[in-house]
């Protein structure tokens, strides 16, 4: 049963009939009522998972009640000062760096902050202001959190375990202050504490519960009227009694009360952008890149490495490749071949040693053996790609088939040939040989026509590729894959930077206290967007310089467009980090969602191969994704020069901008659907 307060002083904070329940089954405030006198300290004390840290959450209104009503006097987070029960600061920070941050996000001027950082610093006993905290002590950590609070010389100071891990001398100084504060100030304090015995110190006690008050009085009060000695034993009495009305819980889920519409806001948050709250966020962002050159520099060298390794990796021809060669009309072998002519029209002597000799330029080695058995044994220890062989004959066969057409013999048709076995369990290898040896004999056939005075083209096969619409005769597959490799990077590097950023300050508390003392997630994104653009821009200007510049890789197209669209890109993925910043809760999560995306993105992308020559299924769903029409329409760009009228192009720039709606729009869906960032 609770019991009322008789009030003396103007109330603080009122809470009436407060109901809050996360699921059906889990209700943490079942009709609370609490009344804070002004100028006093409210002792609030409960076990772990009463509701205390939801209750304090609804006040400073980072969280709604389902039903029921809130008032405070202080009306605006800026009048509030907040000390959670995690560290919730930035430890690469200096404590004058931190309370820098704070005093602008509260509107202080820079002569304020330094006058009230020097009063705290010399009160709470700090260290150098210039001392970077994580090589703090944890009690000066705790002592750092609590000038937070402090710093802007709130009216209303709700503070969470404020004394935890602080020596009991200094413990005793800040109650004295804060006794001091509420009496001299006319501050309004609320502090939760475990040290029951501690709270004895606080004008009014509040024993919480099973999500009620059981009972709201001044200390000395609260013991009398349970003849106790201490408030732990009134605490437990009370607690005894609650225990045996609990039957009266169970049907709560039933009985859960019906808001007919949402409580109103108890704080005003003001204008939803403000330049002094984006002026602390942009500080912010800077004393952490200061803090943290080595990640600024991984994050500025990583693209340059990974287009420098995509470019020294993909797209080169494999060399010195090794094929089994059996030789019949080599008496000794091929060492016979040096003495045959390279150039000449020498139709009696071996025409596959010069045929051989085409192949060594291509940077094929051979491996002579005795026989075909020997030579595919070979092979199959893996010592070579495939195995050539030659008649005995070889010569006078061909010689034969090129004088007589038609009329030559069917032996002398067999015998001209020459047998290859390969090994094709490697596509790209195999393919390339097979290239390789049928282009090496028409250019060695072709030379033998023109040194016998015989038209060339006779020899060649009868199809001519003249110059390409577009790129060139002999394509490499970097050219075809850089386009999406530089869409992949502009994707996902934003998405990693916007994840990495927004999940370390969810996970910290850190985004949670600023967004209490004032900051609003819109200003949160904006900042974030452009201290992300600045990065990816440098980030972008290198990658171009590596892939286009010092790698001569295709841009034939306008710079001004392909810049444009690459942005777009990583605006699009800066959008996809919001929402897995959103969505998930741990970095765990958030790697799995990222690296689930990512190969579906790769493949379908267009990076690997050609959407033309993937499955039908998977050709009517690979345009809708993020990266696959904007891939396109960069390589029409840069290796087309179509302009932005062309369907292809804009195509890519609409399916980005779409994308970017869409991530937006999920991010706004789960803020609501889970009530802010948490």
């Amino acid at each position: 049963m609770e019991l009322s307060l008789e009030q003396e002083k103007p109330t603080a904070v009122t809470v009436r009939c407060a109901y809050k329940r996360f699921n059906k089954y889990h209700v943490v405030l079942k009709g609370l009522n609490m009344t804070v006198p002004e100028g006093s300290i409210y002792g609030l004390l409960g076990p772990s998972g009463c509701g205390k840290t939801t209750l304090l959450s609804c006040i400073v209104g980072r969280s709604e009640l389902d039903s029921g009503e809130i008032k405070v006097k202080a009306e605006s987070k800026s009048n509030i000062g907040y000390m959670p029960q995690e560290l919730a600061l930035y430890k690469e920070f200096s404590i004058c760096e931190t309370l820098s941050y704070y005093g602008i996000l509260f509107g202080m001027t820079k002569t304020q902050i330094k006058q009230r950082t020097e009063e705290l610093v010399n009160f709470l006993q700090l260290p150098s202001e210039f001392s970077i905290i994580q090589n703090l002590s944890g009690g000066q950590q705790r002592r750092v959190s609590l000038t937070v609070a402090l710093l802007h010389n709130p009216s209303l100071l709700i503070l969470d375990e404020p004394t935890v891990g602080v020596d009991p001398v200094l413990s005793h100084s800040i109650w004295q202050h804060l006794l001091e504060l509420a009496i001299k100030g006319n501050k309004t304090i609320i502090i939760t504490t475990h040290y029951i015995e501690e709270a004895r110190q606080a004008h009014v006690i509040g024993l919480m519960r099973g999500g009620i008050l059981l009972a709201e009085h001044p200390p000395l009060q609260l013991m009398l009227l349970h003849n106790c000695d201490n408030l732990e034993q009134a605490f437990l009495e009370l607690s005894q009694k609650q225990s045996t009305q609990s039957e009266e819980d169970l049907q709560m889920a039933e009985n859960y009360p019906k808001c007919a519409k949402k409580p109103n806001k108890h704080l005003n948050d003001g204008f939803p952008v403000t330049w002094r709250r984006i002026e602390s966020q942009f500080m912010k962002s800077v004393y952490w890149m200061k803090r943290n050159i080595p990640i600024m520099a991984f994050l500025m060298l990583l693209p340059i490495v990974q287009c420098v390794l995509f470019n020294l990796c993909i797209g080169h021809d494999p060399l010195g490749l090794h094929v089994a060669v059996v030789n019949e009309e080599l008496v000794d072998g091929l060492s016979d071949c040096t003495q045959v002519p390279t150039r000449g029209c020498h139709l009696d002597l071996p025409l596959s040693c010069r045929y051989i000799d085409k192949l060594r330029e291509k940077t094929i080695k051979f491996i002579e053996y005795k026989n075909i058995e020997d030579a595919k044994a070979a092979v199959h220890r893996n010592d070579a790609w495939g195995v050539m062989y030659f008649a005995s004959n070889y010569t006078e066969c061909l010689i034969e088939r090129i004088n007589l057409l038609r009329g030559a013999s069917d032996l002398a048709l067999n015998l001209s040939e020459v047998n290859i076995w390969m090994d094709m369990s490697n596509q790209y290898i195999g393919n390339l040989m097979r290239r390789d040896m049928l282009f090496g004999f028409v250019s060695f056939l072709r030379q033998v026509f023109t040194d016998c005075g015989w038209p060339p083209q006779v020899a060649d096969i009868p199809i001519a590729f003249e110059n390409a619409v577009y790129g060139n005769n002999n394509p490499s597959f970097v050219h075809f894959t850089a386009p999406a490799i530089v869409g992949l990077f502009e994707f996902y590097l934003p998405m990693m930077f916007t994840v990495g950023a927004i999940l370390m300050e969810k996970m910290a508390g850190l985004l949670e206290r600023s967004l209490v003392a004032g900051i609003t997630i819109l200003e949160v994104l904006i900042t974030h967007v452009v201290i992300q653009f600045i990065v990816l821009s440098i980030q972008t200007l290198l990658m171009m310089i590596v892939l286009f510049v010092i790698f001569d890789n295709p841009l034939i197209g306008s710079l001004g467009l392909s810049l444009t669209l690459l942005m777009l890109i990583g605006f699009s993925g800066m959008c996809y980090g919001f929402m897995v910043s959103v969505i998930c809760d741990t970095d765990t999560a958030a790697t799995f969602m990222g690296l689930g995306s990512f190969f579906p993105l790769a493949m379908l992308s267009g990076m690997m191969w050609p959407l033309e020559g993937m499955h039908y299924v998977l050709q009517s769903i690979g345009w809708i994704l993020p990266l696959t029409l904007s891939t396109e329409a960069f390589r029409a760009i840069s290796a087309r020069d179509w302009p932005f009228t062309h369907p292809t192009v804009y195509k890519g720039f609409l399916s980005s901008t779409g994308w970017i709606i869409y991530f937006l729009f999920a991010t706004y869906v789960v803020i609501k659907w889970r009530k802010g960032i948490r």
